[in-house]
């Protein structure tokens, strides 16, 4: 077989990927509860669904062909009404918005775009584990500032003045935060933003979460004075509308990144899925999003929120961990009890696994100060099943500390 490019084998493998191999490798087990993936568990809005179902048959050519590498133009119409109601900033449609093949591809056609080779991408410690390879791939380096629980998981503008280099092309955000459920700090905010503007370099802005909030408003970087320009604003459906599988997404930028994006993104996947997008239409329209959102998706994930802090609280006593302010997560530092069972944070969460049927993610996977945490999603299961998992991972604990 001829040689391969080197390329692939410098890039991780996706360590959710693997859980997820192992999750269906174990579905004939009924029992297994899983805190793993951040996939929504509650179905779309009914009245999204039968518009498919008709649009499908009344309208099948329309729906199931091909569109614009940009996405449909009544879409992005209906996002930038969206946004400028949400948070009162204005975006063109025909120039500043793209529809994309869900957040992942945001990501990379925002790293591809502004990257050349060798210079530098700064994130935070721990954050969500796609980042660092997707810069890699970028021919990028990555640089990082440390968060903390002690800190509620806000970062110091004072430390990411310490890396911050004339190499420094871009600053990765996300907020709600995965894995931790911090919303960011609008002091933060500001600083990051003059900073960008004094060493001239890229936000981009993973707003996936953006609506999943429990005590506070998330804030939009494109409002602060400065920051539209150099701003690049990667979104989901997956989270918001409870349609993951649909891989749909937007990206908000300038006119001059968001045509070079699509100059990728025409190579990389070519248009994205039709169906999805009426069916995202049809989201926006009547009022259906807001009623979602406030009658479904927050008091459901809230009130299963508020049930897994209690019974962290109640059955790993020593962790520590902060309220999630938004976002599907628990981050977990389990320190205490892993030094106690002499295991790290990969080979608690393998043994849980197997032993109780439990899943959760390893910290370590999502940066060097994630050692010795678990992340737990609550969004996944119903409030009996989040009881009865914690009630397996207190006894498992139990039986090698007591």
């Amino acid at each position: 077989m001829p040689r391969l490019s080197s390329r692939p084998g410098n890039i991780r493998a996706s360590p959710i990927r693997r859980i997820a191999a192992l999750l269906d490798a174990a579905r004939r087990k009924s029992d297994i509860i899983s805190f793993g993936g951040g996939a929504p568990s509650i179905p779309p809005p009914k009245e999204v669904i039968d518009y498919i179902v008709t649009l499908l048959r009344e309208k099948t050519q329309k729906t199931v062909g091909y569109g614009s590498t940009r996405g449909l133009p009544e879409l992005r119409s209906r996002i930038a009404e969206d946004l400028e109601k949400w948070w009162g900033v204005d975006y063109d449609p025909e120039k500043e918005i793209m529809i994309t093949t869900g957040g992942t591809e945001g990501i990379y056609l925002a790293l591809t775009t502004v990257l050349d080779f060798n210079e530098e991408v700064i994130i935070l410690d721990p954050t969500y584990l796609g980042y660092s390879e997707a810069i890699k791939l970028s021919g990028g380096r990555v640089r990082t500032i440390p968060v903390s629980v002690e800190e509620g998981y806000q970062p110091d503008v004072e430390d990411l003045k310490e890396v911050v280099s004339p190499l420094t092309k871009a600053f990765i955000l996300l907020s709600p935060d995965n894995p931790t459920g911090r919303i960011i700090d609008e002091g933060f905010v500001k600083g990051l933003v003059d900073l960008a503007v004094d060493y001239d370099f890229w936000i981009i802005y993973d707003a996936v979460y953006k609506h999943i909030t429990f005590d506070k408003k998330n804030p939009w970087i494109d409002s602060y004075p400065g920051a539209k320009e150099r701003t690049i604003t990667i979104n989901s459906f997956s989270k918001e509308a409870s349609m993951p599988g649909f891989r749909l997404g937007y990206i908000t930028g300038p006119p001059e990144a968001i045509e070079a994006m699509e100059r990728i993104k025409q190579y990389v996947s070519l248009a994205p899925d039709t169906v999805g997008q009426y069916a995202l239409i049809k989201f926006y329209d009547d009022g259906i999003k807001d009623r979602y959102l406030r009658e479904v998706v927050i008091p459901t994930y809230r009130k299963r929120r508020d049930l897994m802090y209690e019974l962290v609280k109640e059955y790993l006593p020593e962790a520590k961990t902060v309220l999630p302010e938004g976002a599907f997560y628990f981050f977990i530092d389990m320190r205490y009890y892993l030094e106690a069972m002499g295991r790290s944070d990969e080979e608690f969460s393998n043994r849980l696994l197997y032993r109780k049927s439990v899943v959760v993610i390893p910290g370590s996977y999502f940066g060097n100060r994630g050692v010795g945490h678990i992340r737990m999603t609550f969004v996944s299961e119903p409030e009996e099943r989040i009881r009865e998992g914690m009630k397996r991972i207190g006894a498992y604990v139990s039986s090698y500390i007591l």
